[in-house]
C-alpha cells in the first residue's frame, strides 16, 4: 500500500508539469555525447532503465516514450565541445520546507512530548531561513524566500482535490460495509491532503521560483528525523545529508513529464553548480555540527555522487520542478536526544550546556554554516 501511494503521488505531481519538449531546444549542440552519457549513467539514471527508450545516431539521440520506441518525444543533437555553464552565485532563493502552522499536523511534521514546547519543522526551517537571508543580504547577495509565514503558497486547499483523490481509492474487500466506508473515507481525506501539501504546494513554490525569482541557486532548508520506535523514544543517532538532483527510479522515468525534467536538468548542467556548492555546504555543516554522514545503500532512492561522503543525488520533487540548480539540506534528527533539547532552548546568543556539552543555538549553527559554505564556494 505504501509503495502504491508513493508512486501515485509522484505520478500526479509529475503531471502538474506540462511535458513541453520544446523547452529542450536551446540545448541543441551544447553537449558532446560523452558528457551526456556520463551524466545519464552516473547521476540521473544509474539503473540504466532509460537506455531502452533511447536510439542513438551518429551525432544525435532520439528519446522515446516507451522501450518499444513507438512515440518520439524529442531528438537531441550533440555538440562537438561542451558549452561552459556559469558558476557565479549572486541570486539565491531560500525555500524553508513545509507549510506549518495550522497545517503542521496534517503534514506530519509536528510532535510534542509531555508539556514541552511542540516541535514543528516548518518553524525551525523558517527560523534558519530568516537568519540566513539577513546574512546573505548583508554580504551583497540578492535573496528571496518562497515563504515567510505559515500560509500556503498554493491557493488550492485539500477539498479542491476530492474528485482527483477519489479516483485513486482502491477496492476494499474486507470487513463490513460500515468498516469499508470508514476506511475509504479516511483514506480519501489523507489523499486529498497529500495532493494539497505535497503536490500543489511544491508545484506552486517551483512556479514562483521559475517565473518570478529566476535565481542562480535555490536552497531547500530542512531538518531531518528518524523513525520512532514503538515507545516514541528519543534516539541517539544523528546525521547529516545533502542532496543534489538525480537518481530517477524506474517507475519515475516511465512518466514522460519526469523524463522531460530529467533531460532538462541534465542538459542545463545543473549538476556542475549543484555538486560544487553541495560539497562546500556539506564540509561547512559537517565542521559545525560534527555529524556523521547519512548512509544510503543499494536499493535506496539515492545514489552517492562526487567525492564528499555527505552528498547524494535524489529525485526530490522540490529539486525536480525548479529550473535552477537546487541543493536540499537535511542536517539534524529532530527526535535525537540532544537535538530535541537544543530545539527546546529556542534561539539564543552565546552557548548553553546540554547534557554536559556546550552548544550554540542550533538555528545559528545551521544558518552560519550554510553562509560560510556559500562564501567559500563563491571565493573559489
Amino acid at each position: 500500500m505504501a509503495t502504491r501511494r508513493i508512486i501515485l503521488i509522484l505520478t500526479v505531481l509529475a503531471s502538474l508539469c506540462r511535458a513541453d519538449w520544446s523547452t529542450l531546444e536551446p540545448f541543441q549542440e551544447t553537449m558532446p555525447r560523452s558528457e551526456f552519457d556520463s551524466l545519464l549513467t552516473n547521476v540521473y539514471c544509474p539503473s540504466a532503465v532509460l537506455t531502452s527508450c533511447l536510439a542513438y545516431a551518429s551525432n544525435s539521440v532520439t528519446i522515446f516514450s516507451t522501450p518499444e520506441k513507438t512515440n518520439v518525444l524529442f531528438t537531441l543533437r550533440f555538440g562537438a565541445t561542451s558549452v561552459p555553464h556559469p558558476k557565479t552565485i549572486r541570486r539565491i532563493v531560500l525555500d524553508p520546507g513545509h507549510i506549518g502552522g495550522e497545517w503542521a499536523r496534517m503534514e506530519e511534521r509536528w510532535f510534542v512530548r509531555g508539556k514541552a514546547r511542540p516541535v514543528q519543522e516548518a518553524v525551525l526551517n523558517l527560523m534558519v531561513a530568516c537568519r540566513l537571508r539577513d546574512q546573505l543580504t548583508a554580504a551583497g547577495y540578492e535573496v528571496a524566500l518562497t515563504k515567510n509565514s505559515f500560509v500556503p503558497v498554493t491557493d488550492k486547499r485539500p477539498e479542491d482535490f476530492r474528485v482527483e483523490a477519489a479516483r485513486t481509492l482502491p477496492e476494499q474487500a474486507w470487513g463490513s460495509e460500515l468498516e469499508r466506508t470508514a476506511f475509504l473515507s479516511d483514506l480519501l481525506r489523507k489523499r486529498m491532503e497529500q495532493l494539497f501539501y505535497r503536490n500543489a504546494e511544491i508545484a506552486a513554490r517551483a512556479k514562483l521560483v521559475n517565473e518570478t525569482y529566476r535565481p542562480d541557486l535555490t536552497l531547500c532548508l530542512h531538518f531531518n528525523a528518524v523513525d520512532w520506535n514503538e515507545h516514541n523514544d528519543l534516539v541517539d543517532d544523528n546525521r547529516l545529508i545533502v542532496f543534489v538532483h538525480g537518481d530517477y527510479l524506474p517507475g519515475e522515468v516511465a512518466d514522460d513529464a519526469q523524463k522531460l525534467r530529467l533531460f532538462y536538468k541534465l542538459l542545463s548542467r545543473s549538476l556542475a553548480k549543484e555538486l560544487s556548492v553541495a560539497e562546500s555546504l556539506a564540509d561547512a555543516l559537517a565542521q559545525a555540527t560534527k555529524l556523521p554522514a547519512a548512509e544510503y545503500g543499494a536499493g535506496s532512492p539515492a545514489v552517492h555522487v562526487g567525492t564528499n561522503a555527505y552528498v547524494y543525488a535524489r529525485n526530490l520533487a522540490a529539486n525536480r520542478l525548479v529550473d535552477s540548480p537546487v541543493i536540499f539540506l537535511e542536517p539534524y534528527y529532530m527526535n535525537n536526544r540532544i537535538v530535541y533539547q537544543r530545539i527546546q532552548l529556542g534561539d539564543y546568543a552565546g552557548e548553553q550546556i546540554v547534557d554536559g556539552t556546550s552548544y550554540r543555538s542550533i538555528f545559528r549553527e545551521y544558518a552560519d554554516a550554510v553562509f560560510a559554505g556559500l562564501q567559500h564556494c563563491n571565493a573559489n
